[in-house]
């Protein structure tokens, strides 16, 4: 009971950022993430989802207006520029980021074109070393945390 608490002070009113939080583990982190207390900007390409999971940020106790929803397709980079500054612009800090977000191409090598591929890639790694190089000053200000998640092609490989 102390250590829940004891989180709970630690991350309350922390500002969090979470790639791919509209479903599996950016949207369960983005919500439990709520639940202990933090600030959330969420990301992802689905307008209805990300609506969703604002929903229950809020539900999980968020203040109003301490959430906040950014569509972005994180396989360009201007839209992941565009999710660090709005972050910091609307909180004033940001002290942790969760990447999450991901992409699996279902096929074979023989199927799968070199634009599926390229996306991916962007998705997978290049958006993830972008994320991080965009929030890693804001987060060396506030002492803060980057964490990266990968699952579906954790299974696969």
């Amino acid at each position: 009971m102390a250590a829940a608490a004891d989180s709970q002070t630690k991350l309350k009113e922390k500002v969090a950022l979470i790639t791919g939080a509209t479903s599996g583990i950016g949207r369960g982190c983005a919500i439990n993430l709520a639940q202990e207390g933090c600030f959330v900007a969420i990301t992802g390409r689905n307008t209805a989802a990300l609506e969703e999971t604002s929903k229950f940020c809020y539900d999980a106790g968020v203040p109003r207006g301490k959430v906040l929803s950014i569509k972005a397709d994180l396989s360009k980079d201007a839209d992941c520029e565009h999710v660090v500054s709005a972050t910091v612009s609307h909180f004033g800090h940001l002290d942790i980021l969760v990447n999450s977000a991901g992409s699996l191409i279902v096929g074979g090598i023989e199927t799968i074109s070199m634009e599926d591929y390229d996306r991916q890639m962007n998705i997978n790694t290049r958006s993830v070393f972008l994320m991080m190089k965009l929030a890693l000053p804001h987060i060396l200000e506030t002492k803060g945390n980057i964490v990266n998640i990968s699952s579906v092609t954790g299974l696969r490989a």
